[in-house]
């Protein structure tokens, strides 16, 4: 397992996998190594990709055995984003450690959502690694907003563990912030300029001991190196909007300190910031990151980074929080 260390860079470095840097392997050059079997010559070699003229940038933090849930992000040969809701793509996948040739499965609809309305996005779509891969072997094809066809094929390195809580894992039973406790109310435990709330009145412990499910987010606004992270807010005060019934809760990923009019990060030695207790508890790759945890305290959905109106109020209703 990488370390915690390691964690809290994510969180500084890789946000929602955002930003340039963002490559078709999971979190940078620390990844393991693979070896092939079967249809070698039809994929690239790592770091490179056939393409029709998109470039793929597979921007998850946690890739590796068990469900994962792909982030897909397309950009042009300058770097300009790609993509939008007129784009139709779907996926088949590929354990390339045991056979380049039979996909995992095929058609996974991969649909687009915005992560920063009318600037950039992500295609999104479920995806189920057996244990044993190491390499991932991703094929697109679809139709642009043109109706031109895409095709893409390119390989991802996979983990041999996540990081993250998995759907089937039990939530961590600590306390989290409420506005209850905090000395300088909502600004005391959010960065959010608007903050909801009903997203702030009840600790993750309680919930648990109770056995109501509810829906966890971890996201940053004014601190996110990504700038999802407001956005993501925007789109779960809609989800609270439209699901009136549904305990949600909203905690800051960071260390945080109170400079007299609002908070802001308590950086570590090397002016980076810091992981915080909860988001070490619930072990966070990255930020923004969103559980969704039933009656039994069991996790039941882990989306990292962007998701869209429909993804979540799916995620709320399934855990029966209305």
């Amino acid at each position: 397992m990488r370390s915690a260390s390691f964690i809290a860079a994510l969180l500084l470095v890789a946000a929602c996998g955002g930003g340039s840097t963002a490559s078709p392997s999971p979190s940078g050059s620390g990844a393991p190594q693979s070896t092939r079997n079967g249809c070698i010559s039809e994929w690239p070699v790592a770091g490179k990709t056939t393409s029709s003229g998109p470039i793929p940038l597979l921007v998850n933090s946690d890739l590796a055995p068990g469900e994962n849930r792909l982030l897909l992000s397309l950009v042009d040969a300058g770097g300009f984003p790609l993509g939008g809701p007129g784009w139709k793509l779907s996926a088949e996948t590929f354990n390339l450690t045991a056979d380049g040739c039979t996909p995992l499965a095929t058609k996974i609809e991969i649909p687009f959502t915005w992560s920063i309305k009318e600037i950039r996005g992500f295609f999104i779509g479920p995806a189920e690694i057996p244990a044993g891969a190491k390499e991932l072997g991703l094929s697109i094809n679809g139709t642009d907003e043109t109706g031109a066809a895409v095709s893409i094929r390119f390989a991802a390195p996979v983990w041999p563990e996540g990081i993250a809580l998995r759907p089937g894992d039990a939530a961590p039973a600590g306390e989290t912030p409420t506005a209850a406790t905090s000395e300088h109310g909502l600004a005391g435990i959010s960065t959010d300029p608007s903050p909801l709330a009903r997203l702030y009145k009840y600790s993750a412990a309680d919930l648990l001991a109770a056995g109501t499910p509810f829906v966890m987010v971890f996201a940053s606004p004014a601190f996110c190196v990504s700038q999802a992270c407001g956005p993501t807010m925007d789109v779960v005060k809609a989800a609270a909007e439209r699901h009136p019934g549904a305990l949600i809760i909203h905690v800051e990923p960071y260390i945080m300190e109170w400079n007299g009019e609002r908070m802001i990060p308590t950086l570590d030695a090397n002016m980076r910031l810091q992981a915080n207790g909860a988001a070490s508890a619930w072990r966070l790759p990255v930020e923004p990151w969103i559980y969704t945890v039933d009656s039994n305290g069991i996790v039941i959905h882990s989306f990292e980074g962007v998701i869209g109106d429909a993804e979540l109020d799916a995620a709320i209703k399934e855990i029966d929080a209305d």
